[in-house]
């Protein structure tokens, strides 16, 4: 979900996710660089803009209301879905990506068969503050 995500944020280039940047030769120092693969055109520039504005009124007028970081423009998506056949459980979970304008980071927070007030909704509130908190700790501005 991140990278389908990070596409769309990155105006519809795929960057294939890794772990290590560079790699440092401990004996002689040498650093050598991880090439970064990305491909385009997964999607157009302009159904990457038109999604982002809405995952932006998702954060600012809908369901993702307490992902809102003050100063700072949020986009996001809310989920919930049933864990399994008549399980009676839930996942829910919140994918944000932070500055919609020029987007540096994707967050995604999930909650299984989350408990509390309001049954399997009640994760929404400790999904969303935990991404509040994630942006807030690292924010780019």
């Amino acid at each position: 979900m991140v990278t389908a995500v990070s596409t769309i944020a990155n105006g519809g280039t795929h960057v294939t996710p890794r772990v290590v940047k560079q790699i440092v030769d401990s004996k002689t120092g040498e650093v050598r660089d991880i090439e970064t693969k990305k491909q385009e055109g997964i999607i157009s520039q302009k159904t990457s803009e038109d999604v982002l504005s809405m995952m932006k009124s998702v954060v600012a007028e809908g369901t993702g209301k307490n992902a809102k970081v003050e100063g700072y423009s949020i986009g996001g998506k809310t989920g919930t879905s049933e864990d399994g056949v008549n399980t009676g459980k839930y996942v829910t979970s919140f994918i944000g990506v932070a500055p919609i304008e020029d987007p540096e980071v994707v967050v995604l927070v999930t909650l299984y068969n989350p408990t509390g007030e309001g049954g399997h909704q009640g994760g929404a509130w400790v999904i969303l503050t935990t991404h509040y908190e994630t942006i807030e700790k690292s924010k780019m501005v």
